[in-house]
């Protein structure tokens, strides 16, 4: 494939929603052309229409839409790609956290004393005790499919289950060298994939081996066969479950195994990615298009991260979507009012692109202020009724009615470019917000599915370890601290860091036995606690019980779990305790709980930044532990939304992106063997800021009625917007409108004015009208430094004598230039300000354009208050509550 991931333009034809936005802005743009040719018909519309303006307008649209579709692509293309390296990551993270618990399975199993004394003497006779205790210990670590014990002549003594030994005399040869070389290793384990003879299949098979010590010399190999090809599809398949909620296009993605050179060891899907083929670019880490069997496709490859040192047999998880469907969106978009809120939030972009929306307001506003100015400039005309070129011209009411029509669709062309940008946007916003919320949601099911593999271990251990011969006989013989349960504890709770203490207890309850020294003074205390009562009702070697989570005089470090199992008495097999023995105990094994749930948290948070949190909570909701900003999540609507399946939420003056997931288990644990720890875990990722959204202008006809007014009753309104609330101006009283600039103080500046600020070459004073009308909710605070969303209109008030006095309003947006029938103003008795003068002394309804709905009541500034301001008449007191007026009117 050509493709470059660093030229996301090439990937556009696999996009389907860009491509329909894309087709929405050429429309946009063609309309531009249009309406710039018809602006050259006459003198009077090019003047109007500010034709620089329009060519400057045409020009900066059609750079944002090369810029926005390429933003667009380009985080397409990133939430793609990041969902597939994470996918891939999953899946070889999770198995080498699993084969980490077989590298200390093989360390303790090769110390069995059952083991280590049949391999001293390899009795025929005594085989079938043996091979019953190895399908003990198969029983309760089900990864496990088939555990072979070889004497030091390198020939089979027992095994889990009789298979065929496969393979000529060449096979034979490589099993005796590699048996060979674990006899002479004094490593800890020896972890081998190849095709081994003695399993009893052609295929490759992963096997961890130990030799095996009895009276202080070697005695045999004991090798356990892990069953990746059973194990592999469970990750796939909980990879792939984490798309339950419509995310993703989940169920197309190709998951596989490969080894160091890039061979697949094992595929989620056969057909499309056998077995055996190699796949050069999986050789390393990375992302890549690639071409495979006629088809395209996008690859992540990911290396392990590890675990505690441990980095696995040197695999990689591969993760291929075809391209053909990689960008198809889920249906299942979050449609809460806080994802709309989000639209509008330029931080939840890349630093790249955050400029988009802004610029995209600015051209906009741009564009409304010259067509706001060129309708101002025409009805001024009309008014004085002077012909174009100071003539009576029969052709200038004409001409000044097409300059207005022109302007009016510039004005409506203005209007769908902006909706057109802002669905381009709101799918920007889309693919960030949906790439979010994946995350939210993987790392919450990532973390879930850590917890219960390694509880799954925690519960096969306790009833392993429970047919420890020597701790039955200890139990058998009532003896309180003896040396040799002590010693063989302390050996186990060495191997097996996750555990804080290993305690061994009689059927009196009383202590027997502990694996810390620190501890030791719990010897001979009775155990009153419920799980311990339990544990002695067990039946059978295979039942376990589970404390809640809870406090224990055994941890130190806040509450854990405890598991337990009963220890047996020994049959006489010589082999350990029986599933059918009378009860002598049990045996307890105490949970690191705050390190372990922290490690897992810590490791599923890599990446996240300082304002996001990931947590377990328990099955009230009740915070266990968490990573990151934990104090968020004191806020009672983060439960509160979790609970109720929100996907996002409004805390502390910010917006998160929320993921939860209670997890599935682990093959029989938590699925089928009844228990539930109750656990879940919660993920908030920070989005941005809550900020309030800039109010948009009500969509009204700029001419509303302009034809059926009778000139003597018309009256021009000029209309701008404060928050929520529309106002206007006579516009024979405005002289422009101008963008919003810096306003700096004034040395005597009284209220309302906030200081003054430069419109062309003069300074003016400057009222923001957001401190003279009540702030509604959500309604933006006052500020001086300038806003590019925001408009400054210069009005001219008469005062006596003929003289003028210009000041400037400080505005939110620009409405519509309306024409309106003075005897439909209603006249409202506003309570007056300090000063005696109302803000607003009438309101007037105005259709909508195309018979829509009213947006509502357009209120009028006061002629008198606009006249007491100029004078300086106006004392500083409460803003005017523009709302009850409303719903007063």
């Amino acid at each position: 494939m050509s493709h470059s991931l660093n030229s996301p333009e090439q990937w556009l034809r696999y996009m389907p929603a860009a491509q329909h936005q894309r087709q929405e802005l050429r429309l946009v743009e063609t309309a531009w052309d249009q309406l710039a040719l018809l602006s050259s018909l006459s003198l009077l519309s090019s003047k109007a229409s500010s034709g620089g303006d329009l060519a400057q307008a045409r020009r900066d649209f059609a750079a944002l839409a090369s810029d926005l579709m390429q933003g667009l692509v380009s985080e397409a293309l990133k939430n793609r790609t990041e969902d597939l390296a994470a996918r891939a990551q999953v899946c070889i993270d999770v198995l080498v956290r699993n084969l980490f618990e077989r590298t200390a399975d093989i360390g303790f199993f090769a110390t069995d004393v059952g083991v280590a004394e049949y391999l001293a003497d390899p009795d025929p006779s005594l085989r079938p005790l043996i091979e019953a205790r190895l399908a003990e210990y198969a029983s309760k670590y089900t990864v496990y499919g088939n555990i072979f014990l070889f004497d030091t002549d390198l020939q089979p003594c027992a095994s889990l289950r009789a298979v065929s030994p496969v393979g000529g005399l060449d096979q034979v040869d490589a099993d005796a060298v590699f048996l060979r070389s674990v006899l002479q290793s004094d490593a800890g384990y020896v972890e081998h994939h190849a095709v081994h003879g003695f399993c009893g299949t052609p295929a490759q098979t992963l096997v961890y081996a130990r030799r095996v010590h009895s009276g202080g010399r070697i005695v045999g190999v004991l090798c356990l066969e892990f069953k990746l090809a059973d194990e592999m599809p469970a990750i796939f398949d909980s990879v792939q479950q984490g798309d339950a909620q419509g995310l993703l296009q989940g169920s197309d993605a190709v998951l596989a195994l490969v080894d160091a050179s890039g061979r697949v060891l094992v595929s989620g899907d056969p057909l499309q990615l056998p077995a055996g083929w190699l796949l050069p670019q999986a050789g390393s880490a990375g992302v890549y298009p690639l071409g495979h069997a006629s088809r395209r496709y996008l690859m992540a490859v990911r290396d392990t991260q590890g675990f505690q040192g441990y980095q696995g047999p040197g695999w990689r998880g591969v993760a291929l979507l075809p391209l053909d469907i990689a960008f198809d969106e889920a249906s299942h978009d979050e449609r809460s009012a806080l994802a709309n809120e989000l639209s509008g939030q330029a931080q939840l972009l890349s630093q790249e692109l955050r400029d988009i929306p802004r610029r995209s307001a600015a051209i906009q506003s741009a564009l409304e202020r010259s067509v706001w100015n060129g309708l101002l400039e025409l009805n001024q005309i009309g008014d004085a009724g002077d012909a174009v070129g100071g003539g009576r011209d029969a052709a200038a009411p004409r001409e000044l009615l097409f300059a207005k029509t022109l302007l009016s669709e510039i004005g409506a062309t203005a209007r769908k470019t902006a909706q057109a940008f802002a669905s381009a946007l709101q799918d920007l916003y889309s693919v960030v917000l949906r790439s979010l919320l994946r995350d939210a949601q993987g790392r919450a099911a990532l973390a879930m599915q850590i917890l219960d593999r390694n509880l799954y271990e925690r519960a096969n251990d306790c009833r392993w370890w429970a047919l420890t011969p020597q701790f039955a006989r200890t139990l058998a013989a009532g003896t309180q601290g003896c040396s040799q349960a002590t010693a063989v504890l302390a050996e186990i709770n060495s191997l097996y860091t996750v555990y804080a203490c290993l305690v061994l207890f009689g059927t009196d309850g009383r202590v027997v036995a502990v694996s810390q020294p620190g501890q030791a003074h719990q010897v001979g205390t009775r155990l009153d606690e419920d799980w311990a009562q339990r544990c002695l009702r067990l039946q059978g070697s295979q039942a376990y019980t589970v404390s809640r989570y809870e406090t224990s005089r055994f941890y130190s470090e806040g509450p854990t779990f405890v598991y337990a199992a009963a220890v047996r008495a020994d049959v006489g097999d010589g082999m350990g305790g029986s599933a059918g023995g009378p009860v002598l105990g049990g045996i307890a094994i105490v949970w690191d709980a705050a390190h372990q749930l922290q490690s897992i948290l810590d490791d599923c948070a890599v990446g996240t930044g300082a304002r996001d949190t990931l947590a377990f909570v328990d099955a009230q909701d009740r915070l266990v532990r968490a990573s990151g900003d934990a104090a968020v999540l004191q806020a009672p609507e983060a439960i509160a939304t979790s609970r109720q399946g929100g996907r996002t939420a409004a805390l502390g003056g910010h917006l998160y992106g929320m993921g939860q997931a209670r997890g599935q288990g682990y093959r029989e644990f938590r699925t089928s063997d009844g228990y539930e720890h109750g656990l879940g875990c919660l993920v908030l990722r920070h989005l941005c800021e809550r900020r309030p959204a800039t109010p948009a202008a009500p969509m009204v006809d700029a001419h509303a009625g302009a034809a059926r007014v009778d000139a003597a009753h018309r009256v021009q309104m000029a209309t701008f917007l404060i928050g929520s609330h529309w106002l206007g101006v006579e516009a024979a009283q405005v002289v422009t409108a101008a963008p919003d600039v810096a306003v700096l103080h004034g040395g005597g500046s009284r209220h309302p004015f906030l200081g003054l600020a430069q419109i062309g070459e003069r300074v003016y004073s400057v009222v923001d009208l957001r401190s003279v009308v009540a702030a509604g909710p959500g309604d933006a605070p006052v500020l001086r430094a300038a806003d590019p969303n925001r408009q400054m209109v210069l009005v001219r008030v008469p005062l006596e004598g003929g003289s003028t006095r210009e000041f400037v309003l400080r505005v939110d947006a620009l409405g519509a230039m309306l024409d309106l029938d003075r005897r439909e103003l209603r006249p409202v008795g506003m309570a007056a300000g300090p000063a005696g003068t109302p803000l607003i002394d009438a309101v007037i309804p105005v259709p909508s354009a195309g018979g829509k709905p009213a947006p509502g009541l357009l209120c009028r500034i006061s002629p008198q208050w606009l006249l007491q301001c100029a004078l300086g008449a106006l004392t500083d007191g409460p803003a005017h509550d523009v709302d009850a007026l409303v719903a007063a009117a």
